[in-house]
């Protein structure tokens, strides 16, 4: 049986196809050459073929037997060459690939004019997936009718400007997946263009210029069916609220109101799964709670993501005109007119598995966000700019792994209020909670959480933590204090014992210390890797940093910056790379070896001058020494033998020297 052999020619400057290849490839990329044409023949070689990619070549013109040979290619890409869909296309080049699955011959186009489609697609009976561009009133031929498995049609490189009910009439009944994106210019729409696809389950027509209400009125055709997903440019409910839909993507539209209850009149709400409705300009209001009530009656729902909502600022000024006594007057009015807000309380379905609801700037959003027994794995409530923040409740059992807080005070989500223990989280993100007036404290901040495994607690302006502030986190394998205001190493990291990950960038470290070095080393010991960040830290390079400086050029450690960064060098008195000052040392530090060798030699003076000292001493009191050591050994000894002696020295003459 043949292995799988690839062939990745890009970039090599070919004007022709290779031969020296070997013949069993079953993959080749020509892209980024320059074949101008295909000639007869010149694949034939590489009748193993399944994959092919010619992307990016100037291509014009195809031979008729330009993949002659090829009977088992599934997969073919002529994309972004100069092929034109009227001029370009032999009507016998496909006849070989009759296997051919997904065909790519987008981005080709250069001009706007008219183009009748002279692809020749009879053939391809087996093609599922077909990518080519729309030019400006595109007419297709017949023999797209023949295409029975073809269920994805592909056209993102558009220039068509208007889009008649017969455009479409020639494609096969089958199509599924109907992608039209970024269509450049404003395109007009008759409500009938996609009556051909009967059967069509997802509808992409993302940065597309389309009206608003030409693009839902033509999904009338899909009224009482099912769709997988629809993906518009923008808003009204006629006649989408009667389809089956699993996927709703409504962002970033400037929808700016919801009227009458539009949005929750779907007559289908089990078919959800998937609701994104972030970053549009709805105010949040009244329309909210029949949203998050509508939200229970999708029993299948699984993804929601409610953010980026800008209602207004939360304490406005207005001025309001005052006449009083035939005088009139500006006057400044802080919440006046202000309408009456519903705070809501948002029960999260059980069946939600990711949350989304940031970025909300509103008058008392959100009371409560409640769980009971819940599945929800994912959940982000972060970068609130209300009055007040929601109070998280978790009842029952909860399966939550990771939770972001980000930009919530931590006054509010930590010091105020008491977050039930959640022993599946994994990840929790800290970013921007001004988590620096906590850590004043002596509050544990994680005793909620005890077994996660990645921390960021980055953007907060913290320069110190206390060392019960976390708790003991036994679990935790990355931790994230960037964009802090740490000098040194906090000393409270060294009782992570599994962590294998430290992001220490964008802090004000000046070097690390002798403890934090031998634990990183330690700790890569015992895991086998080890991560570090220190980018944009202000560190020196002087003597007093050697170790730490050697260290960076010989550590195992993984450090970001390909292990270099700018430094301080104080005997230069200007930036350097710490490689090119470790690599250096003598250059670089010969102040601090002649500070060696002179302490080295003060010693070694000091050290002769006292011996000789010493010699003299003893020799000029020689005797005074040695008669001090034998009167104290001699006083020693009588004491031993217990005899006491009047006089120190005994002497003893004859009678024949008296007279002397």
């Amino acid at each position: 049986m043949l292995g799988h052999k690839e062939a990745m020619c890009k970039y090599q400057g070919f004007t022709s196809v290779p031969m020296n290849l070997p013949p069993d490839i079953k993959k080749l990329d020509l892209s980024y050459n320059r074949l101008a044409r295909l000639d007869s023949d010149g694949f034939y070689r590489y009748k193993y073929l399944e994959d092919l990619i010619i992307d990016h070549n100037g291509i014009r013109m195809l031979h008729s037997k330009a993949f002659h040979g090829l009977s088992l290619l599934r997969h073919l890409s002529l994309s972004k060459n100069n092929l034109d869909v009227s001029k370009s296309y032999h009507r016998e080049v496909f006849e070989s690939l009759q296997n051919l699955s997904v065909l790519d011959i987008s981005k080709n186009m250069k001009t706007l004019n008219y183009s009748p489609y002279k692809i020749p697609v009879r053939g391809l009976s087996n093609l599922r997936e077909l990518n080519v561009d729309l030019v400006s009133n595109a007419t297709f031929g017949q023999q797209f009718k023949k295409l029975h498995n073809l269920h994805i049609l592909k056209f993102d490189y558009c220039h068509v400007k208007y889009l008649y009910n017969t455009t479409f009439s020639e494609m096969p009944v089958n199509i599924k997946e109907f992608h039209m994106t970024t269509c450049k210019n404003f395109v007009v729409i008759e409500g009938g263009v996609l009556v051909p696809f009967q059967h069509l389950k997802l509808l992409n027509l993302t940065n597309s210029n389309i009206h608003l209400t030409q693009a839902l009125n033509i999904l009338h055709p899909f009224q009482k069916k099912s769709m997988d997903s629809v993906i518009l440019t923008p808003e009204m409910m006629k006649y989408i609220s009667t389809i089956c839909i699993k996927t709703l993507d409504f962002s970033d539209n400037d929808i700016i109101l919801v009227k009458n209850k539009s949005f929750v009149q779907f007559k289908h709400p089990e078919c959800f799964e998937n609701v994104l409705l972030s970053a549009n300009r709805f105010s949040l209001d009244n329309w909210a709670v029949y949203f998050f009530k509508f939200l229970y009656t999708m029993n299948n729902i699984k993804i929601i993501d409610f953010s980026y909502f800008p209602l207004r600022f939360k304490n406005p000024i207005f001025l309001d005109v005052v006449t009083k006594d035939n005088y009139t007057s500006v006057e400044k009015v802080q919440g006046k007119w202000r309408r009456k807000v519903i705070p809501i309380t948002v029960t999260v379905p059980s069946q939600i598995l990711f949350l989304r609801i940031t970025h909300l700037m509103a008058k008392n959003a959100f009371r409560e966000i409640k769980t009971i027994n819940s599945s929800l794995r994912h959940l982000e409530i972060s970068y609130f700019e209300t009055d007040i923040f929601p109070l998280l409740t978790f009842e029952g059992f909860n399966s939550l792994e990771h939770l972001d807080l980000s930009g919530i005070s931590s006054v509010l989500t930590i010091g105020e209020r008491k977050i039930s223990v959640l022993i599946h989280l994994k990840t929790i993100i800290l970013k921007e909670t001004h988590l620096f007036n906590v850590l004043q404290t002596n509050t544990t901040i994680l005793s909620f959480c005890p077994n996660i495994m990645t921390l960021d607690i980055s953007y907060n302006y913290i320069w110190k933590i206390k060392a019960n502030s976390f708790g003991q986190l036994l679990n935790l394998k990355q931790l994230n204090l960037s964009h802090n205001l740490f000098e040194t190493v906090p000393d409270v990291v060294t009782t992570f014992y599994s962590i294998v990950e430290l992001d220490l960038s964008y802090n004000q470290l000046t070097t690390i210390g002798k403890n934090i070095l031998e634990w990183i080393d330690s700790q890569h010991k015992k895991h086998g890797i080890f991560k570090l960040y220190l980018n944009n830290n202000p560190l020196i390079c002087s003597c007093d940093t050697t170790k730490f400086l050697r260290w960076i050029l010989t550590t195992k450690v993984k450090l970001d910056n390909n292990s270099n960064y700018s430094c301080w060098v104080s005997s230069r008195k200007g930036i350097n790379y710490t490689r090119n000052v470790a690599e250096d040392f003598h250059h670089y530090f010969v102040d601090c070896d002649t500070t060696v060798w002179i302490k080295l030699g003060i010693s070694l003076l000091v050290s002769v001058l006292s011996s000789v000292l010493c010699i003299a001493l003893l020799y000029n009191f020689r005797w005074r020494i040695m008669f001090f050591f034998f009167r104290n050994f001699r006083r020693f000894a009588e004491k031993g033998l217990e005899l006491t002696f009047d006089f120190d020295v005994y002497v003893s003459y004859s009678d024949d020297c008296v007279s002397l």
